[in-house]
């Protein structure tokens, strides 16, 4: 009987050329059968004990084998259905099949009752664990949803080794913000990570507030942050319920890494925020205030409209019309000559209709207030314009020119930076090209 069970065990590490289909086929076949057998040993308690514990080496060697490959490249198409009338289907890696049976088969050995703390701890070592982790980056979403669930049960189960499985988390998280910036398996993570958390006691430990500030805050600056930020926003409000004093880190935090020309992240932000928003005591958003309604002020005023009808959203919200009332010898010198501005002038509208209401709105609140903001000199206003002046772009613009001339004096072999922004790559009212090819009359008449 044992041997039968090792020589099944060395059936399923035999690595096979799965991409054709004509070769080794009663090989894989073969395979399959043992992976299956396998499976169905553990059925029986008795088999469990007599043959899979005794022999955990060989075991661990198999599922190592299996799991720990160079992941496949999948190919996906880029259009969606709605764009080509036709549906796409994926590609799927050939050899999952042959490796699913052994997550499964790995999945039931942590379930079981005789495989102890004591004999799996020894194999879940820092370097499975790095390896395991770095599975999470294929492209194979069942294959996440496995390593989501087997990960899950090793750290429910495997209480001496859970610091070490978050310390791993934190460095895969680590590579993700400071180096990667694209990481397949983060919202399986942050699943996994949100189920820990609520687990945390409180007041929290040390350690679980800097992995709030160190990992969950600077996670929003993740250029693929809206692949998993559902998954972000739920850790970040389980912190909060922990310890509301998070909250204006994590203010902070947003307006910090607030995106640029990410119309769908700015949507996700402005949500966050204002969730954010409501757990924070009113005096102590008070030294985030301007940075917050300079924020609100410019997404109601951009060219977005999904943005600007989001922003607009804050004001239906008493709280945050708490804020700004508390606060509003700071706020209506920004908001108010932006509000009438948009109220008179907008070019959708809805969204004007909803400017004049907020208008309205604003000078019922403090109508002094609201008549002083719009007294403000053109000085102060200028802080909470919408868009650059052409003046202030050129005055910029000479400054680089003039630093870029000095440090080609004085540094042999400078080149000058090829920067998105200058003048020759900019479109529409920032481009003397563009405005002659397609704003002639403009041009013109300047």
């Amino acid at each position: 009987m044992k041997e039968l069970f090792n020589k099944k065990l060395q059936t399923c590490m035999k690595v096979y050329d799965y991409k054709d289909e004509t070769k080794d086929v009663k090989g894989k076949s073969e395979r399959l059968n043992a992976i299956n057998e396998l499976q169905n040993l553990l059925q029986d308690q008795k088999s469990v004990q007599q043959l899979i514990i005794p022999n955990l080496d060989t075991v661990m060697e198999m599922i190592e084998k299996n799991f720990f490959r160079p992941l496949p490249s999948i190919k996906k198409s880029n259009l969606a259905f709605s764009e080509t009338g036709i549906e796409q289907e994926e590609e799927v890696d050939p050899s999952w099949p042959h490796v699913q049976g052994v997550y499964e088969f790995f999945l039931q050995l942590i379930i079981n009752e005789a495989a102890d703390v004591k004999s799996l701890k020894v194999y879940v070592t820092p370097h499975f664990v790095q390896s395991f982790l770095n599975l999470f980056d294929t492209e194979e979403g069942v294959e996440r949803d496995y390593l989501k669930n087997i990960l899950h049960k090793l750290y429910a189960k495997l209480v001496p080794r859970r610091k070490m499985i978050r310390k791993a988390i934190n460095e895969c998280f680590f590579a993700l913000i400071h180096e990667n910036h694209k990481f397949n398996g983060a919202a399986e993570l942050l699943d996994i990570l949100a189920s820990i958390i609520s687990g945390f006691a409180v007041p929290l430990r040390d350690e679980h507030v800097v992995f709030f500030k160190n990992v969950i805050i600077p996670l929003h600056k993740v250029q693929t942050c809206s692949e998993f930020f559902e998954q972000l926003l739920r850790c970040s409000m389980l912190f909060l319920t922990k310890d509301r004093n998070l909250a204006i880190p994590l203010l902070e935090g947003l307006l910090r890494y607030w995106p640029f020309a990410n119309c769908v992240k700015e949507t996700l932000f402005l949500t966050e925020l204002q969730e954010v928003l409501e757990v924070c005591e009113v005096e102590k958003v008070e030294p985030i205030v301007p940075r917050l309604f300079k924020r609100i002020v410019k997404c109601i005023g951009g060219t977005h409209l999904q943005v600007a009808d989001r922003a607009m959203c804050f004001f239906e919200n008493d709280y945050f019309l708490s804020i700004l009332r508390t606060y509003k010898d700071q706020t209506f010198p920004m908001l108010v000559p932006t509000i009438v501005s948009l109220a008179e002038n907008h070019w959708h509208k809805i969204l004007q209709e909803s400017l004049i209401a907020l208008k309205t709105i604003l000078k019922e609140i403090d109508s002094f207030a609201f008549d002083d903001a719009l007294k403000e000199d053109s000085k102060t206003s200028k802080k909470y314009n919408m868009k650059q002046s052409d003046e202030e772009r050129n005055t910029l613009d000479k400054k680089w020119e003039k630093l870029d001339r000095t440090l080609k004096s004085t540094q042999a072999g400078y080149k000058a930076p090829d920067v998105p922004f200058c003048s020759s790559k900019l479109i529409m009212e920032y481009n003397s090209l563009y405005r002659k090819v397609y704003d002639k009359e403009k041009f013109i008449n300047q």
